[in-house]
């Protein structure tokens, strides 16, 4: 395939913590490594970032910001690229990719929607999100030319989503997200920090790692911390990464319930560290809910041999089988105190045998080598839909 210009748009980047951003990351670095001109267009943010590599990152301060949606203008005037990939959801992002649709020019760019997940809210917030829903999500997905979807399971639980995979199916491609492999992995040991934490030698650490912001309220570590509460197993740790204006309400839960002693909180852990946290550990818990739609450090727990325990809904259910570890209902703080207990009681050598299942599978199925040349894949067929409308409209 030649070279190719590729323009990625996502709200967040890292440093910022978030998965999506850190997808559009992996996706452009990679891209530019395989000889593609790469330009990343998105927010500042915070904290010292990540080597792109020969990818060029606009890091544009916005005219105003709504949370994790930065208002951009510039946007809506990109010229030039084979592609623009779009990392959903964007709002603002989106709308400004659909006006610069309008012009003759950028329309010749093949359009990728990468959907990640659904908006969803509480409150004014809530009644904000659903109306954009309702409008903007759709029609940016009628505009797309090819639409990434991190697992029919997830997709046909979006109802704009389901429209296009029963009337233009070929427009969907199951593009799951990706570890490294090499990076998180079982070998290199936690460098002493269960010690440093005073965890106990024979005690079994359960890992937690969320942003714990308003924005990833529904991580609900709330019920992690519930469920610990309930189990039998007095020797099991929560070891909980993750920073932002809610873990100091967290803390306050976890003294409440009464385990306090049993959490450890690791605040904020930059994203090359984060192995050491997993490693630290024998299981991971995932007690998020929707709208999450796949979870990038499930996976990664996975690729450091970790069995988990997590939510059974859409997007996760493409991930975890019963080889790999147990899903349990949503917001049921009983059910993971029951899952917890039961791996509690596998002992080393049955948590072992999932943890071993679970690398495998991360190994076999979301590798970065292979979603790259999936990725190229999807360009191909994007660039030639596009180069069909505009002949059948020339």
């Amino acid at each position: 395939m030649e070279p190719l210009r590729i323009a990625h748009l996502t709200a967040t980047f890292p440093p910022y913590p978030g998965g999506a951003g850190n997808t559009a990351y992996r996706f452009a670095r990679g891209q530019a490594e395989r000889g593609n001109h790469v330009e990343v267009f998105t927010a500042a943010a915070e904290g010292d970032p990540p080597d792109p590599g020969e990818a060029i990152v606009h890091r544009i301060d916005p005219v105003m910001a709504i949370g994790n949606a930065p208002l951009i203008p510039s946007l809506a005037r990109l010229d030039t690229f084979d592609v623009v990939h779009i990392h959903y959801p964007f709002i603002f992002g989106s709308e400004l990719t659909l006006l610069g649709r309008l012009s003759k020019r950028r329309r010749s760019a093949a359009l990728i929607v990468h959907y990640k997940n659904r908006l969803m809210g509480k409150g004014p917030r809530g009644l904000m999100f659903e109306t954009y829903e309702h409008t903007v999500a759709p029609a940016l997905i009628r505009a797309a030319d090819r639409i990434l979807v991190l697992s029919a399971d997830h997709a046909r639980s979006v109802s704009y989503l389901e429209r296009a995979l029963e009337r233009t199916p070929e427009r969907v491609i199951e593009m799951p997200n990706g570890v490294d492999t090499d990076a998180f992995s079982p070998e290199g040991g936690d460098g002493g920090l269960r010690a440093e934490l005073g965890i106990p030698e024979d005690a079994v650490v359960a890992a937690f790692v969320a942003t714990l912001d308003r924005a990833h309220h529904f991580k609900r570590l709330d019920v992690a911390i519930e469920a610990l509460a309930r189990t039998r197993a007095d020797d099991l740790h929560l070891l909980v990464a993750g920073g932002g204006e809610l873990l100091e309400g967290f803390k306050a839960d976890a003294a409440a319930a009464g385990v306090g002693a049993r959490v450890h909180f690791l605040d904020k852990v930059p994203h090359p560290e984060l192995p050491r946290v997993l490693r630290a550990s024998d299981l991971f818990v995932l007690t998020t809910e929707p709208p999450e739609s796949f979870g990038i450090v499930l996976i990664e727990a996975m690729a450091c041999g970790l069995p988990v325990v997590a939510t059974d809904y859409p997007g996760v259910r493409a991930v975890v089988d019963d080889e790999t570890g147990t899903l349990v209902p949503a917001g049921d703080s009983g059910a993971v105190a029951e899952a917890l207990d039961a791996m509690v009681d596998a002992g080393p050598l049955g948590r072992e045998r999932r943890g071993e299942a679970g690398r495998a599978k991360a190994e076999r199925q979301w590798a970065w080598p292979a979603l790259l040349d999936r990725m190229e894949g999807a360009y191909a067929e994007a660039i030639e839909a596009r180069r069909g409308k505009l002949g059948a409209a020339a």
